[in-house]
């Protein structure tokens, strides 16, 4: 069918923003804080957001059917001062000035911004955090062993429960809130807190009404305006919906999609964190759909078209990122991830016709946002799994797709019931939830594994700064299980060492910045009186990644059999040839990667590394308590943190020069390694134990686009899909493109502006990352058959 007339103008309208950054929310929180800082946090929080919905601008684009907007015009980054400041004021100059995720900048904006953001300095969770941190935490986090993120930016990382707000409205929300806050004994500091909360959350619901009310007049107000009778009609329909909406259930699908967007909206502008993620679209919304088809109020073309405006809307959201952060985080992503499919609470099938209308949309839009997931199970449809093949085939990285068998029976493992387990959605990139049960911290930072493995070779010290960072587990080995066991020792030190930093994070932001109006869609919240930061959720998690595995599995095998058991070269030796970068050694790096067997290759000696690596992160972390009351999962995903770390580390045992990428993904192979084809891929990352790594694990392969040329091929693809599947596989996700595209997009990127691919767990435009990581898109290996 393609995009819609009025889609097509709504796109273009948003695509062709360059993305700028706006001073506004910052001027507008920083005289609330001014205002209200002698308040209880959680008041002061509700505070700060009713002053921004009561005082920000408004805009509806030409032709947009949906009223709400973050920032004063598309893909325009507001300032969150009370998250960081101190990398604001220092790139403020160089926004315009960076190799990827740039953003135009007006004088008049940095004027503003330089008056507001000293006042921050000591007030911020940075500066909070940084002020809190030991230094074993604070050096191994400057000299990259790992990341913490969320220390200069909001949480994020949640599905809520939407449909609470669409099928009863804020109104039941607020009467909660006032009835349980009246039965409260304030006879302690804890029913203290908890009227505070309370109250907080009947600050941000009547802010948001009054914030659709302010919509509603100005629709009323272009209405008045607009020549076009058409259009005058549809303007006055936004006000009409804006009148109501919120505070009352949705009576439409039209409503409903309304007032899932005023949350959704909402929910970025409170907390600057990204990964805010529809989940089961297609289940919570379709008795909405449904029923306005059989009343003769919709047609499937209006849906559609609703759709398209929907999905266009959540490309109007974009963040600001420190430097850092946008080579972590590289292509302006915002990880909204809206899945369909999979089972219901009895285990049957739950695809309906909104999950295929879904498809249609993303498909034809072939828009960044939203991160648009499957959920696979045994008795999955053929037609459901052929249109999600089909829009792979589209070439812009989506859908990812996950596997029911094997995320339900983990869900299990980690808590939830099983109605909850078989209702999992994903946030972010791979990370599975429950809609509105769940805080999980993901990703609370990305460790890489083989900066571990360098510390390890050199008894704890960085030989690129000569620091020691880490402990001393030996000089000299003689074997390699002594070896190994120094390499589990070191890494089970940055285990520790990072879930101490990590729960120091968390705790300055659920003191400091809470979530009120989040807390109003997340089970138990309410009822416990406590904010969703703070340990209200249902389930409380803490989700750290890690990095490089593949390279890690790698550099053990060439370990174990180059050094150890055929001394081809000494340990000693080693260290100097990786310190010099291989530097007169060409033909023993060579040696290195092509003698041995590497990951990715259904080889079960160096598989059975990944594996044995990723029980024993597993193990680890889910010993440790995070401050919430709940424990920590690892994750196998690197996100682009693979490209952060590339000058941080030296040359590696596994042929790795330094400057070179580490493994993309979290359990892909090597860029280039993966020599067999991805069956073979498949084979040796089903090794892995998926149902231990309750953060999501992360499989990219690239597909030459000539493989799904034909119908047969579509069905090949999905034949791959489902035996990885079936071999307990967790998540996959395919990059359709080839290189001589990707180098001629390099070469021109003024002629290939709407080039859209994957990267990790998001597809973004290609022109807008780095270098760096467009490099590494390029050399993964493109598989030319299915074999």
């Amino acid at each position: 069918m393609g995009i819609s007339k009025r889609g097509q103008s709504l796109k273009d309208q948003v695509v062709s923003c360059t993305p700028s950054i706006s001073a506004e929310r910052a001027e507008i929180v920083t005289r609330s804080y001014k205002k209200y800082g002698h308040e209880d946090p959680l008041i002061l929080r509700a505070r700060a957001l009713e002053d921004i919905l009561d005082n920000k601008t408004l805009y509806i684009l030409e032709n947009d059917l949906l009223a709400g907007n973050q920032a004063p015009r598309p893909r325009c980054a507001e300032v969150f001062p009370e998250f960081s400041t101190r990398w604001i004021l220092k790139e403020l100059d160089d926004f315009e000035k960076r190799d990827s995720d740039i953003f135009t900048i007006d004088e008049s904006v940095k004027g503003s911004l330089r008056n507001i953001l000293p006042w921050w300095e000591g007030r911020c969770v940075q500066d909070r955090v940084l002020q809190l941190l030991p230094q074993e935490i604070e050096s191994a986090n400057r000299e990259l062993v790992f990341i913490l993120t969320s220390l200069s930016s909001g949480v994020g990382h949640i599905a809520v429960d939407y449909e609470r707000c669409i099928r009863y409205g804020l109104r039941r929300i607020i009467d909660d809130s006032s009835r349980l806050e009246a039965a409260l004994i304030t006879d302690s500091q804890e029913a203290i807190e908890k009227r505070n909360f309370y109250r907080a959350l009947r600050i941000v619901c009547e802010a948001l009404i009054r914030f659709a009310r302010r919509c509603s007049s100005y629709a009323q107000k272009l209405a008045a305006e607009e020549t076009d009778p058409e259009r005058r009609k549809e303007l006055s329909g936004i006000a009409e919906i804006c009148s109501r909406i919120p505070d009352e259930p949705a009576r439409t699908f039209h409503e409903a999609l309304q007032s899932f967007w005023f949350v959704h909206l909402v929910l970025q502008i409170e907390s600057n964190g990204h990964s805010i993620s529809p989940g089961r679209f297609d289940q919570y919304m379709y008795p909405w759909y449904r029923r306005d088809l059989d009343a003769g109020l919709l047609t499937r073309d209006r849906a559609r078209e609703l759709l398209e405006n929907l999905w266009i809307k959540m490309n109007e959201l974009i963040k600001l990122r420190d430097l850092t952060g946008s080579k972590a985080f590289g292509g302006y992503p915002l990880f909204q991830n809206l899945i369909v499919g999979g089972v219901d609470e009895y285990g049957r099938d739950a695809s309906n016709e909104l999950s295929y209308l879904c498809m249609e949309v993303t498909r034809d839009l072939k828009l960044p946002q939203p991160s648009f997931s499957v959920r696979w199970h045994a008795g999955t449809p053929r037609r459901f799994m052929t249109e999600a093949a089909s829009v792979v085939k589209g070439g812009f990285g989506m859908p990812a797709f996950f596997n029911d068998e094997v995320i339900i029976p983990m869900m299990l493992d980690m808590g939830y019931s099983f109605d909850e387990a078989r209702n999992y959605a994903e946030v972010g990139c791979v990370e599975p939830q429950t809609a509105g049960t769940t805080e999980g911290y993901y990703p609370s930072g990305f460790m890489n594994l083989s900066k571990v493995l360098e510390l390890t070779l050199n008894n704890g010290t960085n030989p690129l700064t000569g620091n020691r960072i880490g402990v001393q587990t030996g000089k000299d080995f003689d074997n390699f299980a002594d070896f190994h066991e120094a390499y589990l020792t070191q890494l089970g030190y940055f285990c520790d060492l990072m879930a101490d930093a990590i729960n120091c994070i968390d705790s300055v932001q659920g003191r400091y910045v809470p979530t009120p109006f989040c807390s109003c869609f997340v089970d138990d919240c309410l009822e416990s009186g406590t904010d969703v930061r703070r340990g209200g959720a249902r389930y409380n998690f803490s989700s750290p990644n890690v990095v490089a595995l593949a390279n890690v599995a790698d550099a053990l095998m060439v370990l174990k059999e180059a050094v150890f058991k055929e001394k081809k070269v000494s340990y000693g030796s080693l260290r100097t040839i990786l310190r010099d970068n291989y530097d007169g050694n060409e033909v023993l790096r060579q040696r290195f990667l092509k003698n041995y067997p590497k990951y990715g290759n259904d080889n079960d000696e160096v598989d059975s590394f990944a594996r044995d690596i990723t029980l024993f992160l597993d193990k680890r972390f889910r010993r440790r308590k995070n401050v919430r009351g709940g424990c920590f999962f690892v994750g196998l995903q690197s996100i682009s943190a693979h490209a952060l770390f590339v000058n941080s580390l030296g040359a590696t045992p596994d042929g790795r020069k330094m400057e070179t990428l580490l493994a993309d993904g979290g359990c892909s192979p090597a860029q280039g390694r993966d020599r067999l084809g991805p069956t073979a891929i498949a084979c040796s990352v089903a090794k892995i134990d998926h149902f231990k790594v309750p953060n999501g694990t992360l499989l990219n392969i690239k597909l030459n686009p000539s493989l799904l040329e034909t119908a047969e091929g579509i069905q090949h693809l999905i034949t791959l899909i489902e035996s990885y599947f079936t071999m307990k596989g967790q998540h996959v996700q395919f990059n359709v493109v080839s290189a001589d595209v990707l180098r001629a997009a390099q070469k021109s990127p003024e002629e290939y502006g709407d080039l859209v691919v994957r990267v990790a767990g998001f597809s973004v435009y290609f022109v807008s990352i780095d270098r760096i990581l467009q490099e590494d898109i390029i050399q993964r290996t493109e598989q030319s058959s299915f074999g």
